[in-house]
Parts: C-alpha cells; sequence; structure tokens
C-alpha cells in the first residue's frame, strides 16, 4: 500500500493497522465486509485532507441518535421530555468519547504525528468524530440492524446509567417553551487553536437574539457552554426583576 499522506499506513505499517482493525472490529461486533469503509472511518483529518472520516461521521451521528432513539423508546415507557434527556447524555461528546476508550478506539485511528504527540489518541473530540464514523461505516457496511446491534452492545451499560436531568441545552430549551418562544438554534463559530487541541465555538439564538457563547473541545461542548452562558444571564437577569428581558 502506497503512502497517500501523513499519518496513512505505509506498507511497512499496513499489516499493524490490519490487526488493530480486525481488533477493533471484533471489540464493536461487527465482521466488515469492505476494510476502506473502516479505514476511512479511522482517517482523521489530518492524516488526509480529501479521504477522512468527516462525511461518515455526518452519517454516524444520525444513525446514533435513531439507534439510541429506539433503545430509549423501548425500554422506557416515559413522556417524550424524559426520553429527549436521557438521548442526550448517551449521544453528548462525553459519552462517546467514554465509550470509545472502551474500546481503544483511539490506538487504531490514523493521525499526524505530531497529533499524536500531543494527546491526539486520547482527546475527546477526536475519539467522539472516529467513534461516530466507524457507526456511519457499519451502517454502509451492514445496514441498520448491524449498526443498532453494535450501539445495543457499546452503549448497553451507559443506557442504565442515563437519567432524566436537564443538562444545560435541555434546561434552556425548556425555558424558552415555557416563554413561549422559539427553540433555542446553534450557529458553530470559527475554529481556533492548533490542530492537535482546536477550540471550537458556538452561539445560541431564540428567536432573533442571541443568547450567549460558549466554546469547548468539541462542537457539543461549545454548543452546550453557550446554552449554559444563556442559563447564567437568565438567571442574573431574574434577580434584578428583567426575566421578561432575558
Amino acid at each position: 500500500m502506497k503512502k497517500k499522506g501523513p499519518g496513512l499506513p505505509d506498507e511497512a505499517s499496513a499489516a499493524l493497522f490490519l490487526g488493530r482493525a480486525k481488533t477493533l472490529a471484533a471489540a464493536i461486533g461487527h465482521p466488515f465486509r469492505d476494510w476502506g469503509l473502516l479505514l476511512r472511518a479511522l482517517t482523521h483529518p489530518s492524516a488526509s485532507m480529501r479521504d477522512n472520516n468527516q462525511r461518515l461521521e455526518f452519517l454516524g451521528d444520525a444513525v446514533l441518535q435513531l439507534c439510541v432513539s429506539r433503545m430509549l423508546y423501548e425500554r422506557f415507557g416515559e413522556r417524550e421530555g424524559g426520553l429527549t434527556r436521557r438521548r442526550q447524555q448517551l449521544v453528548s461528546a462525553g459519552a462517546l468519547a467514554k465509550v470509545a476508550l472502551s474500546i481503544d478506539l483511539g490506538a487504531c485511528v490514523l493521525m499526524d504525528d505530531s497529533l499524536t504527540r500531543h494527546g491526539g489518541r486520547e482527546h475527546p473530540g477526536v475519539l467522539s468524530d472516529a467513534l461516530e464514523a466507524v457507526l456511519g461505516a457499519v451502517f454502509l457496511d451492514g445496514g441498520l440492524d448491524a449498526a443498532d446491534a453494535v450501539v445495543r452492545r457499546l452503549w448497553a451499560h451507559a443506557l442504565e446509567e442515563a437519567d432524566t436531568k436537564l443538562d444545560p441545552k435541555g434546561a434552556l430549551q425548556a425555558w424558552a417553551a415555557a416563554q413561549g418562544l422559539a427553540e433555542p438554534s446553534y450557529v458553530h463559530l470559527a475554529q481556533s487553536g492548533p490542530l492537535n487541541s482546536p477550540v471550537y465555538g458556538a452561539a445560541v439564538t431564540v428567536g432573533e437574539r442571541e443568547m450567549g457563547r460558549g466554546f469547548g473541545p468539541t462542537k457539543r461542548a461549545a454548543q452546550a457552554d453557550a446554552a449554559a452562558k444563556a442559563l447564567e444571564a437568565i438567571r442574573q437577569a431574574e434577580v434584578r426583576g428583567e426575566a421578561g428581558q432575558a
């Protein structure tokens, strides 16, 4: 295999990567028919700007949302709000990173050497993105049933720990609904920081008003921070007796 870019396996390392990929496939319980899909899912943008896992990450995010929603629907006989709050916890960047660490996913990700030296294999953003990409690859390789089986296997323990406590995004959404306002929407701001430790930004708006801005190591974390900042502004306005203007 010829080297295609920094971090991609050359002839000397291809066998090592294939061995790790097969171990990963066994850990998630899916024997791939198309190993090329898994290779792409495990290729960080620092290793290849062209053939990386970003498109599979997009697909995998939707697959995860659907599979987790189905699990919750079957497991808990509660109203939509409670199910939504449980799902928010299960698909959060922190939850994804925890699952990724449990299967040693970081050891399999192809990335630039500098990112590896700076802790890329343990970085929550790298791990959560790669896991979503792997789920997208499983979906393309084996269909929805195969992806559902993998999610059920990897999220079985987390499912029992998820509760209905509101996270910042859920709490802000509940506040907006109580005020008769539009559902909060999030806009991603420009990414900053070095490639091996990026900082994402997000702004949250309710209606046409920006309520807060937040930052974090992942896009989800930035959204949660923006929601938390908005909630803090609302609390301060309530203390001043200006809740209606928050």
